[in-house]
């Protein structure tokens, strides 16, 4: 890159940057290419000092004048197709597009590792306690009944119990859950038969066909979370229905994925049942309570106080065997 392109104030950052390791012509040299002069004051307390100055028989221009010069009309067009979010030929970004509006979250590509952050909440679930678990071992650890950070399946049946959904259901969760999640986060080769899941490895179990909201370490990416309702809740921007859900798990599909495929749609199918209000919608801030646990420890202690029955009479009714 030339000196010549460099702008007044960078040159004369690089003339104090390299005084003292550089001859002054050099210095010289290179700042009278950037419009600058150079001269040596001597004297003095500090002794001599290289200072800069500019040079008036070099013209400059601004960043801007030197893209008009470079690209001119076309600069404002390869912007606005670099912005682009929908391809013509390619009508599923069209059904699925997202919008241009600027997140209002410091860094919302960034995985935060403790919490759950989102626009509305840019410091995740104020007072809960991390436990220096990341969000996807806070998911988990509601399940860990015990608190040693291993779940068997008899705390998986617990956690589902304390939700609210019925014995069958529970049952059922915990042989899949167990079944499927065991092994990848144990570190032997033979399966333990009393199948446990460990929170150390948890971020092991993260399949194919998913929201892509929890990194492959179990962090928490707020741009994918924010993208959930950016591209699927048409009906209301902080709430999606079943069939957006539905939609959603169809659009986020894998090729030759189908383990990826049933774990997404029993999943959000077991998240819609317990978060969706009277309405029929599945509102983003009990969704996001989700990921991070919270609304599990919420629904328990509502489930406890008889502030839910409700909610626990609904649950049981997709269970016909329920007692």
């Amino acid at each position: 890159m030339s000196f010549a392109a460099v702008s007044r104030r960078t040159v004369t950052g690089l003339v104090h940057g390299l005084g003292a390791v550089q001859p002054l012509e050099q210095l010289q040299w290179k700042a009278k290419a950037g419009g600058l002069s150079v001269f040596v004051k001597r004297g003095g307390v500090g002794g001599s000092r290289t200072m800069a100055v500019a040079n008036p028989n070099v013209e400059t221009k601004s960043g801007r004048e030197m893209g008009k010069g470079q690209s001119g009309k076309g600069s404002s067009e390869a912007s606005k197709v670099a912005m682009e979010t929908v391809a013509k030929k390619a009508p599923v970004t069209a059904e699925f597009n997202v919008s241009h509006k600027d997140l209002p979250i410091e860094n919302p590509h960034l995985p935060r590792a403790l919490a759950a952050v989102d626009a509305q909440h840019p410091e995740g679930t104020v007072g809960r306690a991390h436990n220096d678990y990341t969000v996807l071992q806070q998911h988990c650890a509601f399940f860990d009944r015990n608190g040693d950070g291993v779940i068997y399946p008899q705390e998986t049946y617990q956690g589902f119990r304390a939700l609210g959904y019925s014995p069958t259901i529970s049952v059922l969760a915990a042989i899949v859950i167990n079944g499927s999640f065991s092994y990848p986060t144990y570190d032997g080769w033979i399966p333990d038969p009393r199948f446990p899941i460990y929170l150390e490895k948890i971020h092991r179990t993260k399949h194919g066909s998913d929201t892509e909201v929890y990194d492959t370490e179990g962090r928490f990416l707020p741009s994918k979370f924010e993208e959930i309702f950016n591209k699927y809740a048409t009906k209301r921007p902080d709430a999606m229905t079943y069939e957006e859900i539905i939609r959603m798990t169809n659009a986020l599909r894998n090729v030759n994925d189908p383990y990826g495929w049933s774990a997404a749609k029993l999943e959000w199918g077991f998240t819609y049942w317990l978060v969706k209000d009277d309405e029929g919608f599945a509102s983003k801030e009990k969704i996001r309570g989700v990921y991070d646990g919270s609304f599990f420890d919420q629904v328990e202690q509502e489930i406890k106080q008889g502030k839910n029955k409700d909610k626990k009479v609904e649950l049981q009714k997709i269970d016909p065997k329920n007692n």
